[in-house]
């Protein structure tokens, strides 16, 4: 996609919507980490304070994600960027990591 490229109101909610998609889908791999954490509390495999980290660094990792997701999300011009990013995550050649991590 042309970044140069103003897009259209239909393209523009169309580019929202995928990204929005992409937000659930990195958010429920953020919360299934903490939901196996909680999992191994609750079979006394670790502690609580070790399950309550990961609910800390969860949070942590949910708004670095929103930050991600929207930084350029109401940016017509700057939607196309973060498309490409999705696209090149899809193919295996680059990966969304939070700088916080379990």
């Amino acid at each position: 996609m042309d970044s140069a490229k103003l897009l259209s109101k239909i393209e523009r909610d169309k580019a929202r919507k995928r990204i929005e998609k992409y937000h659930q889908k990195k958010l429920g791999e953020l919360i299934e980490v903490v939901y196996q954490k909680i999992q191994q509390f609750k079979n006394g495999k670790i502690s609580a304070f070790d399950a309550d980290y990961a609910v800390q660094i969860y949070h942590e990792q949910s708004k670095e994600l929103f930050n991600f997701s929207n930084t350029y999300y109401p940016k017509n011009s700057m939607l196309p960027y973060i498309l490409e990013l999705i696209e090149q995550e899809e193919k295996g050649e680059w990966r969304w990591t939070p700088k916080e991590r379990l």
